[in-house]
């Protein structure tokens, strides 16, 4: 009897300290995520975190060591946790949190974000208010109540700015003097659209603030002219490279082996082009009729078309589920303040944490009034589907559909974690499955070739990424090497290496994410044997939320061995 008594009692105190640790790694990620919503409040916003609506992040030296010291604290609960009594989901959590927190401390201690880059309180500016117009869901009181409060503080948030920065590049100091040029339009627009909305004695008090903030921009545009270093470099180096790649990203990979897979998927790749245009039929060159007043709304009904026409060919499809959970698209034209950055196509999705489940595809500005050329442009544009390869990277099977099954993860860490090598790797991979699978039916070989010169165009971005990062290549030898390469327009490429530079890693994003997941599927396909099912690997695979896919692999194998 005695034996038993004792063998409860033992069962009893390992499974309190079972429960203890998961609470304690729960408790721990929630802590570390209200810090992060605490110290970026825009960034609050766009997840849907709506408590810090009213607040700019604080970069004063007391408050910058505050957070260091709690990141700190955080990190060492964090190393205290027993790993070996954690469910396979809790050690993804666990590495999700390390992986943030060293993130935070890299941009803060290593290298300097706050001191070197104006980008970061440009864009705060900016975004402070635009985070906010992206909800409708939120009342128009509670908005402009949010936008104001933010207005305000800009003056006193850029003087510290100016203060922070210390030798600040002169790269960064260009792009973002350009992102406050068009950012003052912007904030001068605020004010007419929701004058209206205001009682009288109001009125005149909101445009004094949108004055006072367009003229704290105007300022800081002029003395980061004053203030830009061409000395300062404004890449990472080598070794904070690599250490952002082995550290933030959990990968096992060096600069050289990322620049090797990138050289040789260009090289073989672009054989394979070669070859499959040599098969490929050109259509006979026939001159098209344009019809009478083609318009930019026939363009605009055709991009809302296609998105539905996708997303019916993804669902009947059997290669993935689409819940009825999904929201719906925007369609908007990119705002100007971020086309310096944005020069194609980009998908906003719905935060993670907001009820509002609609996403917003930023596309190219169409022109009121066509010219003759134009006219010719955009129904060739029309009618040959140029921007379905698009829907498939940012809507349906992409981003869109990802995303959104992402955000509907129980796991607060897990929604909030955004791995952009798996975001990016997953919406790349899409774009050649859809064209395997028929979504073109009439040019089935011309859109994997298509496909296949976007993998060109990731990989040529993977070697401009490691090169820039790693100081062997200037910017105009980055634009005049991507110019060269894919033969493309070399003023696109210019904003587009703009993009590479201010996000180190994210160009090599793609490729990298796409061959990390090819990996999986051909393990997966192996181990599942004569049960693999292609929609069943996809349908898990969108149901661990936007991490790194080495978390991915462990939780689909259920490796418990790091």
């Amino acid at each position: 009897m005695k034996i038993y008594k004792y063998f409860f009692i033992i069962v009893a105190i390992l499974f309190t300290n079972s429960t203890a640790f998961s609470l304690s790694l729960e408790q721990i990620a929630d802590e570390y995520l209200e810090e992060l919503w605490r110290f970026h409040p825009v960034g609050a916003t766009d997840q849907g975190v709506h408590m810090y609506d009213t607040l700019l992040s604080d970069y004063s030296k007391n408050a910058l060591k505050a957070v260091k010291k709690r990141l700190s604290e955080l990190e060492q609960k964090l190393f205290a946790v027993d790993t070996t009594a954690l469910s396979i989901d809790d050690i993804v959590d666990y590495y999700l949190v390390k992986a943030s927190i060293v993130d935070e401390l890299f941009s803060i201690e290593i290298i300097r974000e706050y001191a070197k880059n104006p980008l970061i309180y440009s864009t705060e500016c900016i975004y402070g208010v635009y985070t906010i117009l992206l909800n409708p869901s939120r009342s128009s009181h509670d908005r402009i109540y949010a936008i104001w409060r933010r207005l305000e503080q800009v003056p006193d948030y850029l003087e510290r700015a100016v203060k922070n920065l210390d030798h600040p590049s002169q790269f960064f100091c260009e792009v973002a003097i350009g992102q406050l040029r068009s950012g003052t339009d912007f904030i001068d627009d605020i004010y007419e659209i929701y004058v209206d909305s205001l009682p009288e004695h109001k009125k005149t008090e909101f445009k004094h603030i949108t004055s006072k903030a367009i003229a704290a921009m105007k300022l800081f545009s002029l003395q980061l002219e004053m203030q830009a270093d061409p000395k300062t470099p404004y890449v990472l180096g080598r070794d904070h490279y690599e250490y952002m790649l082995n550290n933030i990203h959990l990968l096992n990979i060096d600069a050289d082996s990322l620049l090797k897979i990138g050289q040789n998927t260009l090289d073989s790749v672009s054989i394979l082009i070669d070859s499959l245009q040599q098969r490929h039929d050109e259509p006979v060159g026939i001159k098209i009729t344009l019809p009478e007043n083609f318009s930019k709304s026939d363009v605009e009904s055709y991009r809302s078309n296609e998105i539905l026409t996708v997303r019916e060919f993804v669902e009947q499809s059997d290669l993935v589920t689409v819940p009825d959970y999904i929201g719906d698209i925007n369609i908007v034209e990119t705002p100007e303040f971020i086309r310096g950055l944005i020069p194609g196509i980009a998908m906003q999705p719905p935060g993670p944490f907001d009820d509002f489940k609609t996403s917003y595809f930023y596309v190219p500005p169409v022109p009121n009034q066509f010219n003759i050329g134009q006219v010719e442009y955009y129904y060739n544009y029309v009618h040959n589907r140029h921007f379905r390869g698009g829907v498939v990277h940012e809507a349906y099977p992409g981003h869109h559909l990802q995303l959104s099954i992402a955000n509907q993860h129980p796991s607060r860490i897990r929604k909030s974690s955004h791995d952009y090598i798996f975001i990016e790797g997953w919406a790349l991979y899409c774009e050649e499955l859809m064209a395997r699978s028929m979504l073109y039916q009439d040019d089935t070989l011309g859109a994997l070739i298509n496909a296949l010169q976007g993998v060109k165009f990731r990989a040529a971005r993977v070697i401009v990424d490691v090169m820039l990062q790693t100081e062997q290549m200037s910017y105009e030898e980055a634009v005049s090497y991507m110019s060269n390469v894919l033969n493309r327009d070399r003023s696109y490429m210019a904003r587009e290496v703009v993009r590479y530079i201010t996000d180190p890693g994210q160009a090599s994003s793609y490729l990298l994410g796409k061959v990390q997941l090819l990996a999986l599927l051909d393990d997966f396909r192996k181990a599942q044997g004569t049960d693999f099912s292609l929609k069943e690997f996809h349908d898990e695979l969108l149901s661990h939320g936007s991490i790194p896919v080495l978390l991915l692999r462990r939780i689909m194998f259920s490796e418990h061995e790091y």
